[in-house]
């Protein structure tokens, strides 16, 4: 699927779940495309656990190491709920409280308990500390906005990729019989053969690493288009990939209106 969004730039999907999202922006640089990866990594406001009140830590795990690892519990909510709680410097308060009454017990992420609707834990099998028999914790963490610039348990991707497309030119499509040396050199499997020609299956699998190149150096060469980009993002799962592109927009022009009302008061 692609979009043309004027005569020079166009879109083209590759693939787009609620996770994750590949694209192509044809005629936009890397150099342009790489803002909105910077934008999605470190500006895209997210909720996470900042504040950790203990009232019964019986555990191995000290009070630091415990809020710590809570701190990096991802949770899940909505684009709208993360701006209506920065708009209203809003808190969203959650819960853990788990005893050992026999045997070895895990706490587990699922075990946090959120007093607002609109937000829960991302997974719950993600283990905390272990419990011994008689051994309990119970506490109260406040989650609050941030953004991944001040820590990364605010960043929302866990992948964020910008490169130019791949730019594969087979020189001799006539290999010789049996002969697969820059196939096989290939990692991620971008050639093959077809009627016994060597041909590109999948140019946007390159890396632009060349062994394929350096294999076969008459037969084929591998280079790099960086006028056209190539832009991979996966969420975490504290936001969808869509709201994570929305936002990473609204930021970037945030940051191009401060620019221009700075330089008008230096004009």
């Amino acid at each position: 699927m692609s979009k043309a969004l004027s005569d020079d730039i166009k879109i083209e999907v590759l693939e787009h779940t609620s996770d994750t999202l590949k694209i192509i922006l044809y005629n936009v640089p890397v150099k342009i495309a790489n803002s909105i990866r910077r934008s999605a990594i470190s500006l895209v406001p997210t909720l996470a656990v900042e504040k950790v009140i203990i009232f019964r830590n019986d555990s191995i795990m000290n009070d630091d190491m415990l809020a710590h690892r809570l701190g990096l519990v991802p949770l899940r909510t909505t684009l709208e709920k993360v701006r209506e709680l920065e708009t209203n410097n809003g808190k969203v308060s959650l819960l853990l409280k788990v005893k050992a009454d026999k045997d070895i017990v895990t706490v587990k992420s699922g075990d946090i308990k959120s007093r607002d609707k609109d937000v829960k834990v991302l997974v719950d099998d993600i283990d905390i500390v272990k419990l011994a028999e008689g051994e309990a914790i119970e506490l109260e963490m406040e989650a609050t906005v941030g953004r991944g610039k001040e820590h990364a348990k605010w960043s929302p991707v866990t992948v964020a990729v910008v490169r130019g497309l791949p730019d594969i030119e087979i020189l001799d499509p006539e290999c010789g019989r049996g002969c697969k040396k820059c196939i096989d050199a290939c990692p991620k499997g971008v050639l093959g053969k077809r009627d016994g020609k060597l041909v590109v299956l999948d140019r946007f699998k390159c890396t632009v690493c060349k062994l394929c190149e350096k294999a076969c150096p008459d037969r084929i060469k591998v280079d790099i288009d960086e006028s056209s980009s190539l832009l991979y993002i996966e969420s975490v799962g504290q936001l969808s990939v869509d709201d994570i592109i929305q936002a990473s927009f609204e930021e970037l022009k945030k940051k191009f209106v401060e620019l221009y009302d700075a330089l008008k008061v230096v004009g």
